[in-house]
């Protein structure tokens, strides 16, 4: 599921494994969300004709469901906070349009009962719910980038759709509004903000991006990251105190890692290290060079707020695959969930009953 206007490092990951292997003004409540309990968890995972599909399991990968089908790609669920839906976006109504045309869907969690809500007819991704589930945020390029481009918000039956956030008419290099989430009191949104140009400090000349925060309505955004750092895919704590996020760092040898930062730009600090070492297969002197590659990316929160839970990648020159690891907020307790990795990817963490 990829787009023109932006790179994800979520999909240049398979890739590398590819390579190495083979106009209703709305405001949400401000009901602040208690941390809840563990359920289960949705992923996406190509499935045996390359298409993306949604599949649940429990957070150790047991009981698992592939819940979306067919020759298109679905992805990006997110759990609605009682565990009874999934908003997600696919390529269904176009899948000719190489992922250039999506919308966003609601199902329930076996995959009965899909409703479209938005009907753009340009490329809408990424959407998140409000705490109490009246609202769904979404990124768009409302079928006229980069004119209409931004962060929209709209109910789960498709009405009241609005856009909260358009791109900077005052920044030239503004590209994308990207990955909306929704806090935990239903007053902000975190976003990733991506711009083309010079930002980093080695003068890479490629997309850098920041994480950002603004109110519900698109009021007062603040940068909380660095341009240099090119965050992404940021996830709130159920306390609405912390965000955890990506970032592909700023120099070669730091690839995509997990960081958590407060919610107020404080306190910024790496969950995991990740690299980037051996630049081919052969060195300077034609002796074979090993290669090695680690990323994490796609962070979300457990509902009780104890566990971060990511996608995680190690390759080398024979191989290798993404599967699912848990870090606790400190940083201890790095693990696999399964000893089995099926390129798992774009996670999030509900409520849903276990099975």
């Amino acid at each position: 599921m990829t787009s023109t206007r932006r790179t994800t490092r979520r999909l240049a990951i398979v890739g590398l494994v590819a390579a190495a292997t083979l106009s209703t003004p709305m405001v949400a409540p401000a009901l602040a969300t208690p941390p809840g309990s563990n359920g289960r968890i949705s992923f996406m995972r190509p499935d045996d004709n390359f298409h993306w599909q949604v599949w649940t399991a429990n957070p150790d990968l047991t009981h698992q469901h592939q819940v979306t089908s067919g020759g298109f790609d679905n992805g990006w669920a997110t759990w609605s906070p009682d565990g009874t839906r999934l908003a997600f976006e696919s390529t269904r109504i176009a899948p000719e349009a190489n992922g250039d045309l999506k919308e966003i869907y609601v199902m329930r969690p076996d995959g009965t009962q899909i409703t479209q809500v938005t009907h753009i007819g340009g490329y809408s991704d990424e959407p998140s719910w409000a705490p109490d589930a009246s609202l769904l945020a979404f990124a768009s390029d409302g079928a006229d980038y980069p004119h209409s481009a931004g962060i929209y918000l709209v109910r789960p039956d498709g009405t009241g759709m609005r856009r909260i956030l358009a791109l900077p008419t005052d920044d030239p290099r503004a590209r994308w509004l990207e990955a909306p989430r929704i806090s935990p009191d239903g007053r902000h949104v975190a976003y990733t903000y991506y711009r083309g140009g010079k930002d980093t400090p080695h003068k890479y000349a490629g997309e850098v991006s920041a994480l950002y925060v603004a109110d519900i309505d698109g009021g007062h955004p603040r940068r909380l990251t660095p341009w240099g750092t090119t965050t992404g895919d940021a996830d709130w704590s159920p306390d609405g105190t912390q965000l955890t996020f990506e970032t592909n760092g700023t120099h070669l040898g730091n690839f995509a890692s997990v960081m958590v930062i407060g919610a107020d730009g404080s306190g910024s600090h790496a969950l995991t290290t990740d690299l980037f070492t051996g630049i081919g297969y052969f060195n300077g002197n034609g002796k074979q060079q090993p290669l090695f590659i680690s990323s994490s990316y796609d962070p979300v929160w457990s509902p009780d707020g104890t566990t971060i839970l990511f996608s995680h990648g190690s390759y080398d020159s024979t191989g290798g695959a993404t599967g699912l690891q848990v870090i606790h907020p400190d940083g201890s307790g790095q693990e696999w969930v399964s000893d089995v990795r099926l390129e798992e990817h774009q996670v999030d963490w509900g409520t849903a009953p276990l099975e």
